[in-house]
């Protein structure tokens, strides 16, 4: 068999899988409208120039492709960048509260062997118009829900904040490089690193210390908080303690903070995240199936300057923690087989037409052969082992039990199926 038509880091979805896709996506777009979110849609191909201004966007990562005008082209890379550009378009008044879920691919050239896969099944929010923790707070409890409807309890929530280091670093007046490096360090939590790191750059002790505080600033929210008031230095600092406080104070009312587990120290290669930013993940799974956070600079580039907050869930790594603890539901596709010789076709025809009005799968085959040979051919078939098969000869309708085709006493109706 030729494998040359196989392109690396694509699926092909099929049989029950596509049925646990499609019932996945069914959840959670009844519990995003459940909250009032609205679906929206983008275009699968985005110009060169929508990414292209975005650090957190590397080129050599972007699928391209030239139209015949010339115009370069990209596969969709990114979600929240184009529905953004959308609201901005459809909705001027910047203060308009604006709630959109949405279902897309996602294409991703990562070079990186540890990536593989190129293209993503991604559903996902965004929550345009408002800067409250009430709002932050809904995305998280969103996020929360989007894995508890599909039967999932054992979950936490890391949550980060970019504002809260980046405002100390505007104190320290360092170079891009300088910073970069630093948010990588923080991340990491290598003690060891920072200070080889820091020890030559001109700062005070009080920096120094401050800087490799930075990396134990993770647990419990509440702890995490009184900690970051010790070690604020501007009022920006402080601001970003204070909301934090309120959105626990959020997240108490409406019973989640349980769930949540602070981590300051961690950044997201989206460069256009802005304050909060959270991953959503399993406790025994190592990836993270969901992602997001604030953004409130992004929509200016389009000319309406808005806060919005959201995330995006990945559908089939979610499916694929779904299988492998055997939380996918079990539903078997059943269907009825009818079995005739061409002269018998309108009396299948009616069976099969009353079967479909009632909402079941019926399916006709004109036998060329016997039936017990056609049935016991498609018994290895995926598609056909929970079939009922049925055989109509000289009016009479036979059903295969054990083996054997077995006359119906009184013609079939869909009562029996």
């Amino acid at each position: 068999m030729s494998t040359g038509y196989t392109l690396e880091g694509f699926e092909n979805i099929q049989y029950q899988g596509l049925k646990h896709l499609q019932t996945l996506q069914g959840r959670l777009s009844t519990l995003y409208k459940s909250y009032g979110y609205h679906q929206v849609m983008t275009p699968t191909l985005e110009s060169y120039d929508l990414y292209s201004d975005e650090e957190g966007f590397r080129r050599e990562d972007l699928f391209k492709l030239v139209n015949h005008q010339g115009k370069v082209l990209v596969l969709k890379h990114d979600a929240t960048v184009p529905i953004t550009r959308t609201a901005a378009i459809n909705h001027r008044d910047r203060k308009e509260i604006i709630k959109f879920f949405y279902h897309t691919n996602l294409y991703r050239n990562f070079s990186s062997p540890d990536i593989i896969k190129k293209e993503e099944s991604q559903m996902g929010i965004e929550y345009f118009g408002s800067h409250s923790p009430e709002c932050d707070g809904e995305i998280i409890e969103l996020a929360l829900q989007s894995l508890k409807v599909n039967g999932i309890q054992d979950i936490h929530v890391d949550i980060g904040h970019v504002g809260f280091i980046n405002h100390f670093f505007d104190t320290l007046s360092l170079s891009k490089k300088t910073r970069l490096e630093l948010f990588r360090l923080i991340e990491n939590k290598n003690l060891a690193d920072i200070h080889d790191f820091i020890a030559p750059l001109s700062l005070t002790k009080k920096s120094k210390k401050i800087l490799m505080a930075l990396p134990m600033l993770y647990g419990d929210p509440k702890d995490i908080v009184s900690e970051m008031s010790e070690l604020c230095v501007n009022e920006d600092m402080e601001a970003v303690v204070d909301y934090l406080k309120a959105l626990l104070h959020h997240t108490d009312t409406v019973g989640i903070t349980p769930y949540l587990y602070f981590d300051l120290g961690f950044t997201n290669r989206m460069n256009y995240y802005s304050d909060l930013i959270f991953k959503a993940y399993m406790d025994d799974w190592g990836e993270t199936v969901i992602g997001g956070g604030r953004y409130n600079h992004l929509s200016a580039q389009f000319g309406i300057d808005r806060p919005a907050c959201g995330f995006g869930i990945d559908l089939l790594g979610t499916l694929d923690y779904l299988d492998q603890k055997g939380l996918l539901e079990k539903e078997a596709v059943s269907t009825t087989v009818i079995l005739y010789h061409r002269d018998e076709k309108a009396r299948a025809h009616q069976y099969a037409t009353e079967l479909r009005s009632k909402g079941k799968s019926a399916e006709m085959f004109d036998l060329y052969t016997t039936p017990k040979a056609f049935i016991h051919s498609q018994k290895n078939n995926i598609l056909y082992e929970n079939a009922r098969f049925i055989y109509l000869k000289d009016g009479v309708f036979h059903h295969y039990q054990n083996g054997a085709l077995v006359p119906e006493k009184e013609n079939p109706s869909c009562k029996s199926n």
